[in-house]
C-alpha cells in the first residue's frame, strides 16, 4: 500500500528538499538500467550457454525494468508538482509585493503556498 506523506520546510530550502527527495531515485534508476541491459542481453539470447531466449525469464525482467521506472516516474512527478507549486508561490508574492509595494517581510500569500509532499 502506498501512502501521501507531507512535511513543512523553510521557503528557502524547498528546492534543496526537492533535490534530496529526487535523489531517493537515484537507485531505481540504477536498477533500471541494470535490468535493461540484462533483457537485451537475454533477448538476443545472451543469457544462456546455447543461446536460446528464456522467455520467462524475459517476463520477469520486464516487469521488474517496468516497476522500477513506474518509481522513479512517480518520484519525478511528486517533485515535478512540488516544483511548480514553489514556483507558482514565488510569482503570486512577487506580483504582491510589486503591486502593494510592501517588503519582503509583508505577509505572504496563502493561497500558492507550495506543500512538500514524500512517500
Amino acid at each position: 500500500m502506498r501512502v501521501k506523506l507531507s512535511y513543512t520546510v523553510d521557503e528557502e530550502d524547498v528546492l534543496a528538499e526537492s533535490a534530496k527527495m529526487l535523489s531517493l531515485s537515484g537507485d531505481d534508476l540504477q536498477q533500471a538500467v541494470g535490468t535493461f541491459n540484462k533483457l537485451l542481453e537475454e533477448l538476443k539470447g545472451q543469457g544462456e550457454p546455447d543461446n536460446t531466449v528464456n522467455l520467462a525469464r524475459c517476463y520477469l525482467l520486464i516487469e521488474d525494468l517496468r516497476q522500477a521506472l513506474l518509481r522513479v516516474d512517480t518520484r519525478t512527478a511528486e517533485v515535478d508538482e512540488i516544483v511548480r507549486g514553489y514556483d507558482d508561490y514565488q510569482k503570486v508574492k512577487r506580483e504582491h509585493n510589486v503591486a502593494g509595494g510592501s517588503s519582503p517581510d509583508a505577509e505572504e500569500p496563502q493561497s500558492a503556498a507550495p506543500q512538500e509532499e514524500q512517500e
